[in-house]
């Protein structure tokens, strides 16, 4: 029975995540963060309960809040036991919350909001679930194309510097984890593509069914030799 944590399961990419992992002939135990119990679960709850699932644990991870991050861990920690694994760790939860920011008008605490959401929540949460972080298991950290500095190289007009920025030092995250969780994990950043979801906004071309569809495709595939690596949904590799 796989097992899976995964953050901003409320709504959007998250939400897909969970109905294609609670779908027919799936036999999963989900770790579904949300950032707060107290908000509008009813689409999730509905999922939930059609997916007829008793393996679906709601429990709160504001991906800010490193006092919830923690509490999430412990949640997950006494649920799988002091020798169990956690077989894939999903970082999914972020923020593009000043999109029209470009470099050249970065507001300081809109770029530390960023980080502190979309890369030291990331951080912690894979130091705070380290003991069930065991040989076999996956951790993904949901980065955009937008954070890849050889294609944003080519990109005219630029787009979404704060957030940029942010995803690219997510991307480096993913570096260092690679090395410090030791051999026989893996770890890897994934570009989910142009969602139409609320945060991709108008314009956005793909389906959260494809996109998730993928990720979960590449997700089964993927093993130590290709922990350090940036894929697309599609699973093909995207330049640094």
């Amino acid at each position: 029975m796989p097992t899976y944590a995964l953050t901003g399961s409320n709504r959007g990419l998250g939400l897909e995540f969970i109905r294609q992992l609670t779908g027919p002939s799936t036999n999963n135990t989900i770790f579904a963060g949300v950032r707060s119990t107290s908000s509008d679960l009813s689409d999730l709850k509905a999922l939930i309960a059609a997916s007829q699932s008793s393996q679906v644990h709601i429990l709160e991870c504001d991906t800010a809040s490193l006092p919830s991050l923690e509490s999430f861990a412990q949640h997950v920690s006494t649920h799988l036991g002091a020798s169990g694994r956690l077989d894939f760790l999903l970082n999914n939860a972020g923020i593009n919350a000043v999109a029209a920011q470009d470099s050249l008008h970065i507001g300081p605490a809109d770029l530390a909001e960023h980080i502190a959401v979309n890369v030291l929540g990331p951080a912690k949460l894979v130091e705070y679930l380290r003991p069930h972080i065991r040989p076999g298991s996956v951790v993904m950290n949901m980065t955009s194309g937008l954070g890849s500095v050889e294609r944003t190289k080519g990109m005219r007009p630029t787009k979404c510097a704060t957030y940029s920025i942010s995803k690219a030092a997510l991307n480096m995250l993913t570096a260092h984890q690679a090395y410090d969780l030791g051999e026989g994990t893996c770890v890897i950043c994934m570009d989910p593509g142009w969602v139409k979801t609320r945060m991709g906004g108008e314009g956005a071309v793909l389906e959260p069914e494809e996109s998730i569809g993928g990720m979960l495709k590449t997700l089964g595939k993927v093993g130590p030799k290709e922990t350090a690596s940036f894929y697309t949904y599609t699973g093909e590799l995207v330049p640094w």
